[in-house]
């Protein structure tokens, strides 16, 4: 039975042993829990629907730009030829002299509004009439009867952010269109005095890819090759213009018995001299001599002994002079071969007072202003940190 003493006192709680009695406190942070993880549920399930609608709407937009512009373009490749309807000069026989236009970064899709400088798709087409303009000149001073166009590639700006992808790449195929337009002018004109001949490369800017690619089938898909392709469609029954050949990042031709090795530039290091020397000693091992090498990229003219680097087209935009406190002018390279000698010759396009621009579909007229965005300091509306 025990005494009193044991009666009357309180049983201990151990663990595994009896119940507790819940306190306000207990069932408060029970409560707590339970709609935490309620909650946190019904937010996972919403950033789930989120992401899977986000998804159908990006490759929505990506459909219907390529929707868009594969019927723009089987319209342009439907027609007669871009040289119908013109009156093609004869080609002049003789001529010592070749000249070779070197064409790059040319941007067509790029616009800059800066007290210093303007550029859309007018000022390019202006541009590139006045370079046609010196061509000629130069052609009936050495008495060239061929040019040959080396297309150093960026044509087109680069798009890789996924948001500049939803929301430029109807503007890209627009642009390439209006390329193609400035473009078939352009040969056309140099056509009414010279034969041509038209090689090609990509660069790195107008890539479809985000990814920077150097193999061929990377490399090559690129509106680079479009813009060739569709004008050597468009050429292809015009007497006195041929497309001689397009690679993925380098490739040779020869004029008058010199190797000309075509780049845009990217691959180059802050050495120049150093860097293609070094280019033209992998070809040295092959038992090729490169005599001269074309390239672009950087948006700076430099002329030199057994290299020549282009500008661009553009000009300086707002992310070169006040991002990188950098300034150029708009200019191309054009080079004289005759036997012996190889002339480089810088043409300033930056004033175009007076040049009649050549004229193009205006109504696909798109602009892509990246440089400007390179300036905006960007927000981030929602970021998760692990």
């Amino acid at each position: 039975m025990g005494s009193a003493k044991h009666r009357h006192q309180p049983s201990r709680h151990l663990p595994g042993r009896g119940h507790i009695p819940a306190t306000n406190n207990d069932q408060d942070r029970e409560l707590l829990q339970f709609n935490v993880r309620l909650a946190k549920a019904r937010q996972a399930q919403a950033d789930t629907n989120r992401i899977e609608r986000k998804a159908f709407r990006e490759h929505a937009r990506i459909e219907n730009a390529v929707s868009a512009y594969t019927r723009e373009l089987c319209a342009r490749l439907d027609e007669r030829g871009f040289s119908h309807g013109v009156t093609l000069s004869r080609i002049p026989e003789g001529g010592d002299a070749v000249l070779i236009v070197q064409l790059s970064d040319l941007h067509f899709n790029e616009r800059v509004e800066l007290p210093s400088n303007r550029y859309d798709f007018t000022v390019a087409a202006q541009r590139l009439a006045k370079l046609a303009q010196r061509v000629k000149q130069l052609g009936k001073s050495y008495g060239a009867r061929k040019v040959v166009v080396a297309c150093l590639g960026d044509f087109l700006n680069s798009d890789r952010r996924l948001d500049e992808l939803l929301s430029n790449a109807t503007n890209r195929s627009m642009a390439t269109l209006l390329a193609v337009d400035i473009l078939r002018a352009f040969l056309l004109d140099l056509r009414q005095q010279f034969e041509i001949e038209v090689y090609g490369i990509t660069g790195n800017e107008s890539r479809v890819n985000k990814e920077l690619g150097w193999s061929d089938a990377l490399a090559t898909d690129s509106y680079d090759l479009m813009i060739y392709e569709i004008l050597k469609r468009g050429f292809q029954s015009t007497a006195g213009i041929r497309f001689c050949g397009f690679r993925a990042n380098e490739l040779l031709f020869e004029v008058l018995g010199r190797t000309f090795l075509c780049l845009h530039g990217h691959q180059i290091g802050a050495n120049t001299q150093k860097s293609v020397q070094e280019i033209a000693g992998k070809y040295a091992a092959q038992g090729i001599t490169v005599d001269y090498t074309l390239f672009g990229h950087l948006h700076a003219s430099a002329i030199g002994d057994y290299h020549a680097r282009n500008a661009s087209l553009v000009g300086s935009n707002a992310y070169s002079e006040a991002g990188l406190n950098f300034c150029s002018k708009a200019a191309q390279n054009v080079h004289i071969v005759s036997p012996g000698t190889i002339d480089g010759v810088k043409v300033d396009l930056q004033d175009v007072s007076g040049i009649k621009p050549y004229p193009f579909a205006s109504e696909w007229e798109a602009y892509c202003p990246k440089s400007e965005r390179k300036l905006h300091t960007p927000s981030v509306v929602f970021q998760v940190v692990v």
